[in-house]
Formats: C-alpha cells, sequence, structure tokens
C-alpha cells in the first residue's frame, strides 16, 4: 500500500505502508511525509487537511498529534471514500501504469 497527499498546489510525498497501519506509523507518516509536503506546497499559508477516516486516523493519539501540530482539519463523513479526490487520483495513476503494460500474445 502506499500513503499519498495532494492539493490544487501539486502532488507531495508518497510512503510505502506495509502491514496495517497502527495510531503511530501513521502519527510518524504524517510528521515525515505531510508536514514537509505542506511546507514545500504552501509555505506560510494557511492548510486544510482531509483523510478518509480510517480506524488510525481517528485514533487518539493522532488527534492529539494533530491539535498539538495545530493542523486544520476539514470534517468529513465516514463511509464516504467516492467523494474523497485523492481516490480519483489513484484510480487515474491505476489507469496510466495499466495503459503502460504491454501483453504478449501466445
Amino acid at each position: 500500500m502506499v500513503w499519498g497527499c495532494m492539493s490544487s498546489h501539486g502532488v507531495g510525498r508518497l510512503h510505502n505502508v506495509s502491514g496495517t497501519v497502527k495510531a503511530m506509523d501513521y502519527i510518524e507518516i504524517l510528521q515525515n511525509k505531510l508536514l514537509p509536503t505542506a511546507r514545500d506546497l504552501f509555505g506560510n499559508q494557511s492548510w486544510i487537511f482531509q483523510d478518509h477516516n480510517a480506524s488510525c486516523h481517528r485514533a487518539k493519539e493522532v488527534q492529539k498529534w494533530l491539535k498539538a501540530q495545530t493542523v486544520n482539519k476539514m470534517n468529513w463523513p465516514g463511509q464516504s471514500l467516492d467523494l474523497n479526490p485523492l481516490e480519483n487520483l489513484w484510480f487515474k495513476i491505476g489507469y496510466e501504469i495499466s495503459k503502460k503494460k504491454t501483453f504478449k500474445q501466445t
């Protein structure tokens, strides 16, 4: 699995994920990937973070960390992945990759 982020200003750093992501794993990803990406893309401008309500996103430790980092979060209804713009980006990436694959016919 891959963790990634995007905005109208561009795409961010990717992180390869193996296994189940626990709260502390997610905090490490946010610290090492999200925050540097936000600094690169927005500088000192304000920005709003949206996740898709996975269980590790809702963990108390994560919510506390986001608050401590003064990350502005968008309220987002659970079970609404189809509305998340990131899902559309992942679909497009997969589609473009599949077009580049060549298949041998036997």
